[in-house]
């Protein structure tokens, strides 16, 4: 699964994050209580249609592209810290190229822009902390 891969390969870059009961980093949503005064979820979106190979008649899928998202959000004072984090988070993976995650082939990873900032009112939330996010395009081998 995605989510997996990207989670995995994330707590592996030395840029901070852990999983688990005290960890930092969760696969969708963030749970409404949490030990982390910073938090990154990793959330899968649709993606596009297979690539199909051609020759008499249309093949077999080549490879596939998901797309997910990166969010940070992180405490009304951690503003630059949530910043810093999702920018190690971009240089990690944007162009992640020819790389196996669990039992995956990613062929290519690549972010759909640079990292954004959402301020607290665009999100609702009550205690006013910093939500940055990042989209990815991944293109998984098939086959």
């Amino acid at each position: 699964m995605l989510e997996d891969d990207v989670c995995d390969y994330l707590v592996g870059a030395g840029i901070g994050l852990s999983m688990g009961s005290t960890g930092n980093l969760f696969k969708g949503t963030v749970p409404e209580t949490t030990p982390a005064s910073q938090v990154i979820s990793i959330i899968e979106y649709g993606g596009r249609p297979a690539l199909r190979s051609f020759g008499p008649s249309i093949g077999d899928p080549v490879h596939e592209t998901a797309r997910f998202q990166v969010a940070v959000i992180d405490q009304q004072n951690n503003y630059q810290a949530g910043r810093t984090m999702i920018e190690s988070i971009y240089r990690k993976l944007d162009n992640l190229a020819n790389t196996v995650l669990g039992a995956t082939t990613y062929l290519m990873v690549t972010a759909l822009q640079p990292p954004f900032y959402m301020p607290p009112g665009d999100v609702q939330d009550p205690n006013l902390q910093h939500h940055f996010t990042i989209n990815f395009e991944a293109r998984k081998a098939r086959g």
